[in-house]
């Protein structure tokens, strides 16, 4: 659970699996950014470049859905994670270290912006994750899934087109751009800002990509889950007595 040095103790915030997923999904992301919006703005200087640089449009086309792909199946991981969470760890998919939003996250909401208006002392006890945590989560993938659903459409035409009107195909097109639009925008401006650009882990949040968390870290930012942590342990150390 943790490793202990002379100067600080060290928690484990996120397993190898989640680790890797999310490393996956940002490069993913960014490659389906560059050629999704390379071919939207085909006739801009800088799109034709990139996409000469990549071999030409047929490569960009095949490295667009590729990208997809990888992002779809890191979705599928998630899915996988959470089954085996659930029924083989015995895990709460409603408890405090689950990142599913619950009724209490309401109230911390509520009570974070009263602390961001200057309206009480301090912030929430935050649990394992924070309210935009669970939203910066699930914004992406509920949205994969959508991405998912229009950018199938856009790969096979033909085939939808026996099932579907047209202007299906239609639809799904300024969908899928829409979309793509703001989830760029999310992911590099909002996302960005608010889990790096925050004053107490400026210039950079790197938990995500070392797994690793200081316990005065712990305990500034997730009080609940540093609290649930110690009764745990106490209660694990009185069974032992």
């Amino acid at each position: 659970m943790r490793d202990q040095t002379v100067e600080q103790v060290i928690y484990w915030r996120f397993n190898v699996l989640h680790r890797v997923v999310h490393l996956v999904v940002m490069f993913a992301f960014i490659g389906v950014g560059l050629t999704g919006f390379s071919m939207a703005f085909s006739s801009v200087g800088l799109a034709q470049t990139f996409v000469w640089l990549l071999g030409g449009i047929d490569s960009v086309r095949y490295f667009h859905r590729f990208c997809a792909v990888i992002l779809y199946l890191c979705v599928v991981t998630e899915i996988l994670w959470g089954l085996y969470y659930r029924f083989v760890l015995r895990g709460n998919l409603l408890g405090p270290n689950s990142i599913c939003f619950r009724i209490r996250d309401l109230r911390f909401f509520r009570e974070h912006m009263g602390y961001l208006l200057g309206q009480s002392e301090g912030p929430p006890r935050f649990e394992r994750f924070t309210w935009w945590e669970k939203l910066d989560y699930w914004t992406l993938f509920l949205g994969m899934h959508s991405m998912a659903l229009t950018g199938v459409f856009l790969w096979f035409p033909e085939f939808f087109s026996r099932f579907f009107p047209g202007y299906f195909v239609n639809i799904a097109q300024v969908l899928h751009f829409d979309e793509a639009i703001l989830a760029v925008l999310y992911k590099f401006f909002i996302h960005t800002a608010v889990r790096h650009l925050r004053p107490e882990v400026y210039p950079g949040d790197w938990v995500i990509f070392t797994g690793k968390v200081t316990k005065e870290t712990m305990m500034r930012a997730h009080p609940g889950e540093w609290a649930l942590l110690n009764a745990h342990q106490q209660g694990s150390a009185t069974r032992d007595q």
